[in-house]
């Protein structure tokens, strides 16, 4: 009788301590079916999705936008430096023109699929309001990671001199050092719109 009170309370706590965790988790949780069936443009102007098959991060970018065009290249390096994991830049909106997007591939040798999202389901669907703004996302649909790309832009128009928080950076070693972490930042940058 003793072992049953132990092992009831033991779950009892368990299950307190978890479940605020579970909650948290399902708030941040997306259709992988979702995202895969949402029809973005490629380059080439042919039908593309985003696949789930693996960890993900998705960067929402605007060809105009001066906070994108500086983080470009950070954005390479961490590619080339997690090649188990797929990035994805994402324009959305009608502003841009095909020929727009790849004369910004080209200028900063972006080495990860640009996608346009012409009518932004998949921004209104993660709830993406800002360009520059990532979202890594595991393969079991989880969103472990959404906002800032780091501190560096404390607020529009606002830079600090020194980053002291790489947010995707670390919720990338995060994930691939297996611990479950979400985290929320807010956004600083261009909004999404077509103007």
């Amino acid at each position: 009788m003793k072992l049953f009170n132990v092992f009831s309370r033991l779950i009892f706590f368990l299950t307190i301590a978890l479940v605020p965790l579970w909650i948290q988790a399902q708030g941040n949780l997306v259709s992988a079916t979702k995202i895969e069936t949402i029809k973005l443009v490629n380059l080439s102007g042919k039908e593309s999705r985003i696949n789930l098959d693996k960890t993900i991060v998705i960067v929402f970018l605007s060809p105009e936008c001066p906070l994108c065009k500086n983080y470009l290249p950070g954005l390479v390096k961490l590619q080339n430096a997690n090649k188990q994991i797929n990035f994805y830049g994402v324009i959305p909106g009608n502003s841009y023109s095909l020929k727009d997007i790849t004369e910004l591939k080209n200028e900063y040798g972006i080495n990860f699929d640009l996608l346009t999202d012409r009518n932004k389901k998949l921004s209104k669907y993660l709830g993406a309001t800002t360009t520059p703004e990532v979202f890594l996302i595991n393969k079991m649909g989880v969103i472990m990671y959404s906002g800032l790309i780091d501190n560096w832009a404390s607020s529009l128009g606002q830079k600090r001199l020194v980053i002291t928080e790489k947010y995707l950076e670390q919720a990338i070693k995060d994930q691939i050092n297996g611990k479950q972490t979400f985290k929320k930042t807010i956004p600083v940058g261009c909004l999404i719109n077509d103007i």
